[in-house]
């Protein structure tokens, strides 16, 4: 993929290394057992060997990066990339520092026994969501990346209205829900986490089918008058 800043590269690969390095370092100090999910109350529920539960998040964090490095090869759009490529660099950094964060996450209650970070884990996925939305602006038509609805694909237009609308909530509400998520309890964090995540996915999705018909009408309406 061209367009590629390669200090930026270099971050995203040390963070794709560090938690393999940290892994080597704790491997004999860890447990048989490592958590691996959490319920609404922020207690464990599940659990993984050893070697599931410390190299999983690791391992999927160098899969994705493959994925995301070679998928722009494959997609039919594959000029459009080279219109937002820096914010595409920026938004597959953003994955790679949240699944390390997940994996900080998951080392932290293993070591310690303590659950209570779970409030900054979720304030965590807020931002998350936030960051991406920085980026989702400037994200040009494509088959892979974005929201990719009949309507947004099928038109311009309509794609960059719906991420311009899609990208403000993103930003915005993960900021708010993060802010939220350190003042409720666990349970009620979670809630409001799941609720505004569905919010900000799916209005995106049903403004864009409006705001197709509203462009397409006018077309339409003149074919059928002629």
């Amino acid at each position: 993929m061209k367009n590629i800043n390669l200090k930026k590269e270099a971050i995203i690969w040390l963070f794709l290394l560090a938690p393999f390095i940290y892994v080597m370092y704790i491997w004999n100090t860890m447990p048989e057992q490592i958590p691996t999910h959490w319920n609404a109350k922020g207690e464990v529920d599940d659990y993984s060997s050893k070697a599931l539960g410390l190299l999983m998040l690791p391992v999927m964090n160098v899969l994705i990066y493959f994925i995301l490095f070679f998928i722009p090869r494959i997609d039919p759009r594959y000029q459009h990339y080279k219109l937002f490529g820096s914010s595409y660099q920026n938004i597959r950094l953003i994955i790679h520092v949240f699944f390390v964060g997940v994996f900080v996450f998951v080392m932290h209650a293993t070591l310690t026994g303590d659950s209570n970070g779970f409030n900054f884990f979720m304030a965590g996925m807020a931002l998350f969501f936030a960051f991406l939305g920085n980026y989702l602006r400037t994200v040009r038509s494509n088959w892979f990346v974005g929201i990719r609805t009949p309507w947004t694909m099928s038109n311009e237009e309509v794609w960059r209205k719906t991420h311009m609308l899609g990208g403000r909530m993103m930003f915005y509400g993960g900021i708010i829900l993060a802010v939220a998520c350190l003042f409720l309890n666990q349970v009620a964090s979670a809630i409001t986490l799941g609720v505004g995540i569905a919010i900000v996915t799916l209005v995106p999705v049903v403004y864009s089918y409006f705001e197709y018909r509203k462009i397409t009408r006018p077309a339409t309406a003149t074919k059928h008058d002629g």
